[in-house]
């Protein structure tokens, strides 16, 4: 108003029309600066709904890796090992029914809230692929295990009371085709199981690393207290000046302390190398072997047994690890809990013995199996039946015993090397 007053006192027209320049000008910038400040506020807002979306989805895909995978060591240990161990014997054992509502714990909610809410619009592109990718593959196996539940309640539930043959052929161990559906399917369960709980944790650690980065603007004595235990930054605290001679004492302790968080930062690197390959080894094995076979030979199919030439430790992995263990049997690991070393240890040497086994069953392969032939069918089973000859039970048995080898050491490499991160 004080322009416009000035404006209207000037009594020359050149002047009255700059001053009424100016006062359009100072105008403009106060609506500008008003727009800078009220987008600023909207981007803080933005980085605040961002960082709130994603410690929910860090929380929920937690909770998502521990209930799937303890859904599938359940499942393994009390159902898929028992069966197929016996199974792949020339046993007969009881197709048992799959517990119902198992996998009804498993909250699919929350994304689709986000959804609704257009939460999802401050996220990456990325994240937005990656945490989807994980919930079509969520609900596919709710749909697979919802499936395998109602044949269980309508085929096996009701045939409870009979003996454990009417399930099978009047001769051999082979299920009846009215019930080769139940080998199937508890493999794919217990497969697709163990595999979203290793995406969960992929995609956990990928939230929780944009998390990061967004969480360091917000980092203050006031909100410290709401970063996980991974994104909280190291409290360097003071130390008062002593005299010269323990000056040096502590010089000699810092550079000790340097060399020995090196040694731990190469063992982690080493660590991180080796569970990739051992979960590399792990899926290619399922993916181009075991699934393959049991799929079709659970069908009622006669599928061939072939030469492998898959490997699960190569030879500089296998350098690795017996450095690795030799270098866990110094001193230099001290800082680190001893049962942590002793596990690592233990599961290091028992990688080893893995790839020893699996290698001595790749040369059983080459020595014991005819490349794949028109009539390997008569060649492998028994006369008028998809039953394996029993010279050749030894190739499902030692498919399953790797196969279950292969993911059990992974988990536990997996397990240690979070607990070194600790």
């Amino acid at each position: 108003m004080i322009f416009l007053k000035v404006t209207r006192s000037v009594k020359n027209l050149g002047a009255r029309f700059g001053w009424l320049i100016a006062e359009v000008v100072l105008v403009f910038l106060g609506m500008y600066g008003a727009f800078v400040l009220e987008r600023m506020h909207d981007d803080d807002m933005d980085l605040l709904r961002k960082r709130q979306i994603l410690q929910a989805l860090v929380d929920e895909f937690a909770n998502y890796e521990e209930e799937l995978g303890s859904a599938s060591n359940s499942l393994d240990e009390g159902y898929g090992i028992p069966f197929f161990t016996a199974y792949s014997s020339g046993e007969k054992p009881f197709p048992r029914p799959i517990p119902f509502g198992g996998m009804g714990s498993v909250n699919t909610g929350i994304w689709e809230a986000m959804l609704q809410s257009g939460g999802i619009e401050v996220l990456e592109v990325e994240l937005i692929q990656g945490v989807q990718g994980f919930f079509k593959k969520l609900q596919d196996l709710l749909d697979l295990y919802s499936r395998f539940e109602r044949l269980s309640e309508s085929m096996i539930l009701p045939e409870m009371d009979q003996s454990v043959d009417f399930f099978y052929e009047p001769e051999g161990s082979e299920l009846r085709d009215k019930y080769k559906w139940y080998v199937n399917s508890l493999f794919t369960v217990g497969m697709s199981l163990r595999e979203l709980s290793e995406q969960a944790k992929t995609t956990k650690e990928l939230l929780l690393a944009e998390y990061s980065n967004v969480a360091r603007d917000f980092i203050d004595e006031d909100e410290e207290q709401i970063l996980p235990p991974q994104l909280k930054p190291t409290v360097v605290k003071e130390v008062d000046q002593e005299p010269q001679q323990e000056n040096q004492v502590s010089g000699v302790d810092q550079v000790q302390d340097a060399e020995t968080a090196n040694l731990i930062q190469g063992l982690k690197e080493s660590l991180i190398h080796i569970e990739q390959r051992i979960t590399e080894s792990s899926s290619l094995f399922d993916e181009q072997v075991a699934i393959p076979f049991f799929t079709s030979y659970s069908e009622g199919l006669k599928p061939a047994l072939r030469k492998l030439e898959i490997k699960f430790l190569v030879d500089q992995e296998i350098d690795q690890i017996e450095k690795m263990i030799e270098n866990l049997r110094s001193q230099s690991f001290a800082t680190l809990q001893g049962e942590i070393i002793t596990n690592l240890r233990d599961s290091l040497e028992n990688c080893l013995r893995i790839n020893s086994g699996f290698e001595d069953f790749i040369s059983r392969t080459g020595i014991e199996l005819t490349p794949q032939k028109p009539n390997h069918e008569t060649f492998y089973y028994d006369l008028n039946s998809t039953e394996l000859k029993e010279e050749f039970m030894w190739y499902p048995n030692e498919l399953f015993k790797f196969g279950t080898a292969f993911r059990n050491i992974s988990e536990e490499i997996a397990s240690i090397h979070e607990a070194i991160n600790i």
